[in-house]
């Protein structure tokens, strides 16, 4: 199951942001439009910028911006304000933060808040991406391991009276597919891992070149050749399986993913 976003709660926080972010513009607006404040803040030549001419008061910075004034103002950037930096004096420029025209601070609020939405619909896509990746790599694995329990399986004498190595040791042949169903053998993975097969009554021969008795190292290279189909596979049976858990009637049926299909 992938993250999904929760669109009122997005909605409530891209509120509450914008809130926030005008906020603090129209107490800033304040401040640069407050004669008192011009030897340390205040409007630029043209009317759509502030200049700080020296750090501002402690009081300025805690009542408005929140914390420490150089940290704060640097947020005038995140906004989108352009920073010049002359001498000892800064000057951060807005087309919306105009002398006279305070109603127009909104406009500033709505690309930064656009830019926090896309950020986080970003975040969601790449956490999703990443929780697929893991999957895949869980999924990847789970099958790996399948191969060499059916490897070890066929290569226990014990099993020999219902599944043994064929004459030529590049294959294995199924005497009894109703005991193997006891072992979960993933017929229908064989062959999309390229395994053939082969029937003669009610025998099954399952033969690949990878799959040889006394080298099991050889299981790495099936793996690795048929990565897609084994992750295609486990998906498909976690499906079938979620399925099953929620049907009961599922629990009377035979005809289960992991026997053997019929000839």
């Amino acid at each position: 199951m992938e993250f999904t976003r929760d669109e009122a709660f997005d909605r409530a926080l891209l509120r509450d942001i914008k809130d926030r972010v005008f906020y603090f513009l129209k107490k800033a607006y304040g401040i640069v439009n407050d004669p008192s404040t011009d030897s340390m803040i205040s409007w630029g030549p043209n009317g759509n910028s502030l200049i700080v001419h020296r750090p501002l008061p402690l009081e300025y910075t805690e009542s408005f911006l929140f914390h420490s004034g150089a940290l704060s103002m640097e947020r005038f950037v995140a906004y989108g304000f352009t920073m010049t930096v002359s001498g000892s004096q800064v000057e951060y420029a807005n087309d919306d933060f105009v002398r006279g025209q305070p109603q127009r601070l909104e406009k500033i609020c709505d690309p930064f808040v656009a830019r926090v939405k896309q950020h986080r619909e970003l975040r969601l896509k790449q956490d999703n991406d990443r929780k697929r990746h893991w999957e895949e790599i869980r999924s990847y694995g789970m099958v790996v391991e399948i191969f060499k329990h059916i490897y070890s399986v066929v290569d226990d004498p014990a099993t020999n009276s219902f599944i043994s190595w064929g004459p030529n040791g590049k294959s294995f042949i199924v005497l009894d597919p109703q005991r193997c169903a006891c072992y979960c053998f993933p017929y229908n993975l064989l062959e999309e891992c390229g395994f053939t097969k082969t029937v003669s009554g009610s025998q099954m021969e399952f033969a690949s070149e990878n799959f040889v008795a006394g080298k099991p190292e050889l299981l790495k290279k099936i793996s690795e050749k048929h990565k897609p189909a084994m992750i295609a596979y486990t998906k498909k049976f976690r499906e079938w399986m979620e399925a099953f858990s929620r049907n009961p009637a599922m629990e009377k049926r035979t005809d289960y993913v992991l026997q053997a299909s019929s000839p």
